[in-house]
């Protein structure tokens, strides 16, 4: 395997904050709708589990072996 070029870790970290701008926007919207009312805790939980949904979908299934053949 060969190593990621500087642009390519530079962008991968880019798309992660953009979607975890959008995940907590998202969140941020059902709360407005009433969906997680003046709670912190769950709310909090909520946005660290999509996020490492993402991340697991995006990194762990190829770091952890379950990814297509190389």
């Amino acid at each position: 395997m060969t190593a990621p070029t500087p642009n390519a870790v530079i962008g991968g970290a880019v798309e992660a904050v953009v979607v975890f701008c959008a995940v907590v926007g998202f969140f941020a919207l059902m709360s407005v709708f009433g969906l997680f009312p003046q709670e912190t805790a769950p709310l909090l939980l909520a946005v660290l589990g999509a996020f490492g949904c993402y991340l697991y979908g995006r990194h762990g299934r190829v770091r952890f072996g379950r990814g297509p053949a190389a």
